[in-house]
């Protein structure tokens, strides 16, 4: 087994690989073990679940188990301020955005539209599973190892300033959601394990306090540049 020491969104952790080949995943995380003298020590997992993991992706095995240390991560990772959150972030004029949802629904789309007319000056912070941290002076967003399929990843994070929840429609418009039409699709987009009341309960004081200070919109799409420009105009005119 190989142990690696990272350092996600200000903390540092100690993962144990069961494959040499999980540790690339990590890379740009890493740290030499020597630069704090307590890590939090992130569960590993069985080899009987990635060989079951790996049945289920049509994967090998560093991939398999590289995917299943999320679960291990989000549920060590809630005790810190933090938590995994399912969307594509990036930075705009200093300040985090994330574009959420269900999964199909154009988050990757609406990130790539962006970059294209925006790229100057934007920076991705990660593209599928950023971090969210709180802290005294609002939520920051963090890049994670677990990036996507596409692998989008920066190395900056910036304090969030709104969250664009999709929807696949024809017709393209958004609109500010209330906090209590918000609730529900927001807490489906934590990434952590129910199976206790103490994480239900920490998720749920996480998820009260993002609505009461972050503004949701939400975007009914058709994956056009026209839906993107629409998202722009918002930012622009301060979310």
């Amino acid at each position: 087994m190989n142990t690696i020491h990272v350092s996600i969104a200000g903390h540092e952790y100690q993962f144990t690989l069961n494959f040499a080949g999980t540790k690339k995943y990590f890379d740009c995380f890493l740290t030499s073990g020597e630069e704090c003298a307590a890590y939090d020590i992130v569960q590993p997992v069985s080899v009987e679940a990635v060989v079951r993991e790996m049945g289920r992706l049509g994967s090998g095995p560093a991939f398999a188990e590289y995917s299943l240390l999320i679960e291990s991560f989000s549920d060590i990772v809630l005790h810190k301020c933090c938590f995994l959150f399912h969307g594509a972030a990036f930075i705009w004029k200093g300040g985090a955005y994330l574009f959420t949802g269900k999964s199909g629904v154009g988050k990757t789309t609406q990130l790539y539209n962006w970059m294209r007319m925006y790229g100057s000056g934007t920076e991705i912070i990660n593209g599928d599973k950023p971090v969210v941290s709180i802290k005294d002076d609002g939520f920051y967003v963090h890049p994670s190892p677990w990036t996507g399929k596409e692998g989008w990843s920066g190395t900056k994070s910036a304090r969030l300033r709104g969250i664009i929840l999709l929807e696949q429609g024809r017709k393209n418009k958004i609109r500010r959601m209330s906090e209590q039409e918000a609730v529900f699709p927001m807490f489906l987009q934590f990434l952590y394990v129910a199976d206790t009341t103490e994480k239900v309960d920490l998720v749920c004081g996480y998820l009260d306090s993002l609505l009461r200070n972050i503004p949701v919109w939400k975007l009914v799409n058709d994956g056009s540049m026209i839906s993107t420009e629409m998202v722009h105009e918002i930012i622009g005119e301060g979310l």
